[in-house]
């Protein structure tokens, strides 16, 4: 539907000037496996790099091959070790830096840490301190998908192209489930009903929302505006002042929000190949994965070719 690229864009898709090297930065399989899917959209060879661990667990990166003057795009999917991928991205940034590398792209789908993107009480803003460092290292642009929060773009002072993987989502859902007509978009929480609206009114479908299950820690009720803790001393407060304290906070019980009788319910069975799964999938064979090495590899061409990327945001709305 919103994904299928027109006749010329497939004809341009492997057409990219001279200069480009695209990396992948771990040897994790997912990350290799769509990696080689972008490689051969773009009709290019995947770059020489020796990326391990030495016995004391610290990360060593080898390119083994000239990038000076090149455009350097490197893949990196988070695997369960972040930290670990972090390093190696950051490494491998500051490696290409030092190589007198032209540009280096970033290509993340998935941004770690963009969940602590708020202040929790003594906490701090850990997807703002990552920014930095990516950008410190020497990173000069980066292109992500779906964001936790798109607000996340302003911690970086490089370019960030946050695309979307709703199309491809929107678009599995009508061609892989029969009658989806009769289903209906369930949000699981009612944070997420925006989105399933917006997924709603794409497929003109109805909506329906789960309430009361338990609120995970993104709820902007228990940000920065709660810290210090409400620890009522008598001794340390004036007379004078006396501080209301809040109601406790009490859940409801889990209720459905809307008309779900008789239709298919569409929650989540559908994920990107943005972030390993293949042991979730073994676990619960519902889990489908659709690949969106397309918009990538389309990303990557047109910031390598110098072209407006506003063609990869069309027919996307504020909430996707």
């Amino acid at each position: 539907m919103f994904c299928v690229a027109p006749p010329e864009l497939e004809a341009k898709m492997n057409i990219t000037k001279g200069g480009l090297v695209l990396f992948s930065a771990n040897s994790n399989s997912s990350c290799m496996e769509l990696s080689k899917k972008i490689a051969e959209r773009l009709g290019v060879e995947m770059g020489k790099v020796q990326v391990y661990q030495e016995p004391n667990r610290e990360t060593r990166v080898q390119i083994q091959e000239s990038v000076r003057g090149k455009d350097v795009f490197i893949i990196q999917t988070i695997s369960k070790d972040v930290n670990t991928t972090i390093m190696e991205l950051l490494i491998m940034v500051y490696a290409c830096k030092t190589s007198c590398a032209k540009s280096i792209i970033g290509v993340i789908p998935y941004f770690p840490y963009s969940k602590q993107c708020k202040m929790r009480k003594r906490g701090s803003i850990v997807s703002k301190l990552l920014a930095s460092m990516m950008c410190k290292a020497g990173l000069t642009h980066l292109i992500t998908m779906d964001l936790h929060q798109k607000e996340i773009q302003g911690f970086f002072n490089i370019p960030v192209d946050n695309l979307r993987a709703s199309p491809f989502l929107l678009q599995y859902i009508q061609e892989e489930i029969p009658d989806y007509r009769n289903a209906v978009i369930v949000a699981k929480s009612p944070a997420s009903a925006k989105r399933a609206q917006s997924f709603a009114e794409r497929l003109r479908l109805g909506i329906a929302v789960i309430h009361g299950e338990a609120q995970d820690a993104e709820s902007d009720l228990v940000d920065g505006r709660h810290s210090p803790p409400m620890v009522r001393s008598v001794a340390a407060i004036h007379p004078s002042l006396e501080i209301p304290m809040l109601i406790p906070k009490e859940k409801p019980p889990i209720t459905v929000v809307g008309d779900v009788g008789g239709r298919i319910a569409i929650i989540v069975v559908v994920v990107t190949n943005t972030i390993p799964h293949e042991v979730q999938k073994l676990q619960c064979p519902k889990i489908k994965t659709v690949d969106i090495s397309m918009i990538l590899s389309e990303a990557i061409r047109r910031i390598h070719n110098g072209e407006s990327m506003s063609y990869l945001f069309r027919n996307i709305g504020l909430d996707d």
